[in-house]
């Protein structure tokens, strides 16, 4: 997933880089300014929440604690903030969200990864293995 948002975001940074007569602007709805505003406004709420989040879990646990929602949160909100950023051809926004994607894609990836080992391990733990009877 992350690659496709680095080639969007790259052929977007090239088409707001020229002059609109080489290559049209090709952002869907871009005309819907309402539209853009609640897109950009809920990617920011999204963003935000993840903080939100991260503080009540670590109360929770007496600890500082990153669950699963912090990453999720954190790709989500900073997709939405970068669409909103690329209708606005506002290089700074998109610069700041542009690859902003990976580290919560790979820390994602890192999660599943763990949860998928420790299951294993403790599916193996739980095998019965047989032993070999003793011939007289």
């Amino acid at each position: 997933m992350s690659e496709l948002l680095i080639v969007y975001t790259a052929l977007s940074l090239a088409a707001i880089s020229l002059p609109d007569r080489l290559i049209p602007p090709f952002m869907p709805l871009r005309e819907h300014d309402v539209l853009w505003k609640v897109i950009g406004f809920g990617g920011l709420g999204t963003f935000q929440a993840r903080w939100v989040v991260q503080w009540l879990h670590s109360e929770r646990h007496r600890e500082s604690k990153v669950p699963l929602a912090f990453w999720w949160l954190s790709l989500f909100g900073s997709v939405l903030e970068l669409m909103y950023f690329l209708r606005q051809q506002d290089p700074v926004g998109v610069a700041g969200y542009m690859i902003s994607g990976v580290p919560y894609t790979r820390n994602l990836m890192l999660v599943y990864r763990k949860r998928r080992l420790d299951a294993e391990a403790r599916a193996a733990a739980f095998e019965v293995v047989p032993t070999p009877a003793n011939d007289p």
